[in-house]
């Protein structure tokens, strides 16, 4: 029932915008937006666990625009406009020719987005390596159980866990230009833009989350998050800090990793003969049907208290990060196989998940039936 409720409006959108597409461009199209809408659900089933994790660290009413405007606001912006906005800040063309090729030339576009993607790649990882190590070195010093066991809880524990955080992702940035440098196969001109990447990634993670506390203080000048008369627009900013973190994840992993470029359909729509326009509104209606499924998933999550009663959970969340952080670390010396990039979330959290089940429990209350009989 639940999960019913959950695709009722997703498939009922899904269904409607197919319609449409039946009418104005024929069956082909339609099937084709409905095979992208439906691929779009199943990647956003797959992110909801992470979501529901960075939802729980928020203090309503962020929590509450979070999860009702902010994701599918946040994955919208960061899936339409981030890939354009990345290619003209890397250097590969201007603004208005890289949301025009973006629109009109995916080969073109995929082809500059390949230009910058080092600088990009390793920007994405530092950042969000730092997102994962809030949870590694646990920087709000929070009463948790460890998944791993004692050397997690030992790191769970560090002094000064902020500044581990910025270390290890500096090495991590540092390890990963060295290695780039010695590879021939690289062009001479990589080495700088992975660098001044991974600087970029530390730089942005420290002025979001100082832009966070700002905010978050200016509520009530507590930080507990209750909402005074003047501070409460601040809300608004400390949300979209969160929408920021999660929509460049969801970016790193589809169009940086998976070369999932969002405006071109993934290739679905291009063989049906649709013009430019055309597939650019079916991509972007299919992205919108995503987001919402996502939203109304880690709402649902938010809301039955799923990560913390299946306790491992959040964990496993806060490793897929971490895993995605390692994944563009290595993809910038070895091509990372497509296997990998389409599962590994689901594998962390599918394990996280089953040593969260309370199987002891289970076992021992079918002995004392067994018993009983």
């Amino acid at each position: 029932m639940a999960t019913r409720s959950l695709l009722t409006v997703p498939l009922l959108l899904t269904a409607a915008a197919a319609a449409v597409a039946w009418i104005a461009f024929g069956p082909a199209a339609a099937l084709a937006f409905a095979a992208l809408a439906v691929l779009e659900i199943a990647m956003a089933a797959d992110s909801s666990v992470p979501m529901a994790g960075i939802a729980g660290r928020l203090h309503s009413p962020a929590r509450r625009l979070f999860l009702s405007l902010g994701i599918v606001a946040g994955v919208l912006a960061m899936r339409l406009l981030l890939p354009p906005a990345a290619v003209a800040v890397g250097g590969a063309t201007d603004p208005a020719t890289a949301v025009d090729e973006a629109v009109f030339a995916p080969g073109s576009f995929s082809a500059h987005l390949a230009e910058v993607r080092p600088a990009l790649a390793a920007f994405g990882a530092a950042f969000i390596w730092l997102v994962f190590a809030e949870y590694l070195f646990n920087t709000d010093r929070l009463t948790r159980r460890s998944w791993l066991g004692g050397l997690e809880a030992r790191l769970a524990r560090v002094a000064r866990p902020r500044v581990w955080s910025v270390v290890t992702a500096a090495t991590g940035v540092l390890v990963t230009t060295v290695l780039v440098g010695q590879q021939d196969a690289w062009a001479p001109g990589t080495v700088l833009p992975v660098a001044l990447g991974g600087a970029a990634g530390v730089t942005a993670y420290l002025t979001s989350k100082r832009i966070a506390r700002w905010a978050l203080r200016g509520v009530d000048g507590t930080g507990t998050g209750a909402v005074g008369t003047r501070g409460s627009w601040r809300i608004h900013v400390y949300a979209s800090t969160v929408v920021f973190e999660r929509g460049l994840v969801v970016f790193m992993l589809f169009e940086i990793l998976d070369g999932v470029y969002s405006l071109s359909g993934s290739g679905l729509l291009g063989a049906d003969g649709l013009g430019a326009l055309e597939q650019a509104a079916l991509a972007v209606a299919a992205i919108a049907v995503g987001a919402v499924f996502l939203a109304r998933t880690t709402s649902r999550l938010d809301q039955a208290a799923t990560l913390k009663r299946l306790r491992y959970l959040k964990a496993g969340a806060a490793y897929v990060l971490g895993v995605l952080a390692v994944l563009l670390w290595t993809s910038l010396l070895v091509p990372v196989p497509g296997a990998v990039v389409a599962w590994f979330g689901t594998v962390v959290i599918g394990l996280a998940l089953a040593t969260s089940l309370p199987w002891r429990a289970w076992a021992r209350r079918l002995r004392r039936r067994t018993v009983a009989g």
